[in-house]
């Protein structure tokens, strides 16, 4: 047990920093405490003695002694509790911002290798245990010190008597602590099966509408009713342990206060000790025994919240799959050509997307459309020209310099991408605009610009109106529209859509085609898309199948002898048209040929 708790001790102090001064008078007024607690059994034994001896000076004294002991108790507490106030709220803030910092800095894989549950419940619940540990840590000390010096009293009073106690201390000791090594075990399989809950019931808020839609109601309940259950088995064999911890082990202390009732009455009687003696001792050893439990106590949640630290260390120490370094490059005066230039990547984990000898050119004050069915290197093409993967071989340039080269500020400001689901802040408008741009007058132009201001205006608080979790009170074009203006205010220079208008109205694609072709008069617009005529928009289109360009060229020209992009436009393509594919790879192979 000593062992275990010292390591535990040492990864947590590793972990979590608490306020020096604070846990000075965390220690200091937990030691005096206890020290006074030691005087009270003393004053108590005297008051019981003087007045069986018919001394009222002596008594009174006594009565006064004690009366003090109890004042200066009750403050020494008061300090202590006042100063675990104070070191919690220290150490919770000082770990939440470590775990957030963190956070920040890992990659796009890191909530696929972590489940979200885990990390919500880890930032929420652990922090906050380990910010109180630092008190159980303090206590055990303390409580230790003091179980020794108690059992010395005992072992100097009478050594047969402190002998039994030792041992009826070393049982229970033993006792309690298998049940806490259980019960921390069973707990640590509710924690995983509560990651799972909160996992699970995080798809089913996401995922109502679709759960509707499907009438999948039953079966939804059933994944959880399953998980639930799990956690319920989880907390059964942990209470057992808890029960047996709770309800049977204190019979051994009432054992050992009957035997030593019995073997102090015997002898006061035949006169070896005076009955104030025997108060006292009986004192001590009820202060023994609870003081042992609160001992075993603390150990029980120490070992729990090692449980936290593990969990919280597991995201310290996430691992980014490929560290990108940035460069040095301060060059913020960027015109925003982008050029690929025989770029290979392969994908460590998965066989789709792969691309191999990529070369083209991205002009500034043009649209350039990349497509492609399903898997064939789109989406590869814009997270390489976003820095999340590093290329293999070959060079990717912007203005020239390697995208390697820049510094992280210029890179970021330069080079912005919109999702098809772009995550919008649980926030006013004005304040998720104000993440990129904090300027009033900046806002509301980008936003004329991307024409949604007006429907802003309409708005009972305009600007000022709260959106819900990710705009869920918003349509998805004007989520896309207030996304838009968001890219806007970052001033950079190349804007990557991903799909923006794959699940919006016509009317509404419609909207987003002439923003498009505003955007390009002073930006380099690179588009991902399926729409056939929003293709169309494009000054240049990039024609891409199994990693490889097939075709380049504007929409008029792609469709007088490209078949690879024809059958996009016309939406002949099946995955199980194999022989149709070889039949497109042959004559698109014959055309290059000719050319």
């Amino acid at each position: 047990m000593i062992k275990d708790n010292i390591k535990i001790m040492k990864d947590f102090f590793k972990l979590v920093k608490g306020n020096k001064i604070w846990c000075f008078f965390l220690f200091f007024g937990s030691i005096m405490a206890h020290l006074s607690s030691l005087l009270i059994p003393v004053f108590t034994s005297n008051i019981v003695y003087y007045v069986t001896s018919n001394n009222i000076n002596a008594t009174y004294q006594n009565i006064i002694l004690l009366a003090i002991t109890y004042i200066a108790y009750n403050l020494l507490w008061y300090l202590n509790y006042v100063s675990y106030s104070y070191n919690f709220k220290y150490s919770y803030k000082n770990l939440r911002e470590k775990i957030m910092d963190k956070i920040l800095t890992y990659d796009t894989e890191f909530t696929n290798k972590l489940s979200k549950g885990s990390i919500l419940n880890t930032i929420n619940a652990d922090t906050a245990h380990l910010a109180e540990m630092i008190d159980s840590v303090c206590e055990m000390i303390v409580v230790f010190v003091k179980l020794i010096v108690l059992i010395l009293i005992f072992l100097k009073t009478n050594i047969l008597i402190g002998i039994f106690v030792l041992l009826l201390e070393f049982v229970y000791i033993k006792c309690f602590d298998y049940c806490n090594v259980k019960s921390t075990k069973y707990l640590m399989g509710q924690q995983r099966y509560r990651d799972k809950l909160t996992d699970n019931l995080s798809q089913i808020l996401n995922g109502l509408e679709e759960i509707k839609l499907f009438n999948i109601q039953e079966k939804m309940k059933y994944n959880f009713k399953i998980i639930a259950n799990k956690w319920s088995d989880q907390y059964i064999n942990k209470r057992k342990y808890v029960n047996i911890r709770s309800s049977l082990l204190p019979f051994i202390i009432h054992f050992g206060k009957v035997i030593l009732y019995g073997v102090l009455a015997y002898l006061v009687l035949k006169g070896y000790y005076e009955v104030n003696i025997l108060v006292l001792l009986v004192t001590y050893f009820e202060n023994i025994m609870t003081n042992t439990k609160d001992l075993m106590g603390y150990s029980r949640q120490i070992r729990e919240w090692s449980v936290s630290i593990v969990r919280i260390n597991k995201i310290l120490n996430y691992t980014n799959q490929e560290k990108i370094d940035f460069g040095f490059n301060e060059n913020d005066n960027i015109s925003g050509l982008a050029e690929f230039k025989k770029v290979d990547f392969t994908y460590k984990t998965k066989n789709k997307g792969n691309v191999e000898k990529i070369s083209f050119k991205i002009e500034p004050n043009q649209i350039t459309a990349l497509v492609g069915h399903s898997g064939s290197g789109k989406t590869t093409l814009m997270n390489l020209l976003l820095r999340k993967y590093k290329i293999d071989s070959g060079k990717i340039l912007i203005d020239g310099e390697s995208i390697y080269s820049y510094s992280q500020n210029i890179y970021s400001k330069n080079v912005v991408a919109v999702n098809q689901s772009p995550f919008i802040f649980n926030m006013s408008i004005k304040k998720n605009l104000s993440m990129i741009d904090s300027n009033e007058k900046h806002q509301i132009e980008a936003c004329k610009r991307v024409g949604i201001h007006e429907y802003i205006m309409s708005l009972p608080k305009g600007y000022n109106t709260v959106l819900t979790e990710n705009a869920s009170n918003f349509s998805g074009g004007q989520k896309q529209l207030l996304a838009l203006a968001r890219t806007l205010l970052s001033k950079a220079e190349i804007l990557i859509f991903d799909e923006i208008t794959s699940s919006l109205d016509p009317i509404l694609v419609e909207k987003i085609k002439a923003v498009l072709e505003d955007l390009k008069q002073d930006h380099t617009i690179i588009l991902i898309t399926h729409k056939k005529d929003v293709m169309q928009i494009a000054d240049k289109i990039i024609v891409l199948n199994h990693g490889k360009i097939v075709g380049e060229g504007t929409h008029d020209e792609l469709m007088k002898e490209n078949l690879y992009y024809i059958d996009l436009q016309t939406n002949n393509y099946s995955s199980s048209h194999k022989k149709q594919e070889d039949s497109i790879t042959v004559r698109v192979e014959e055309l290059t040929d000719k050319e």
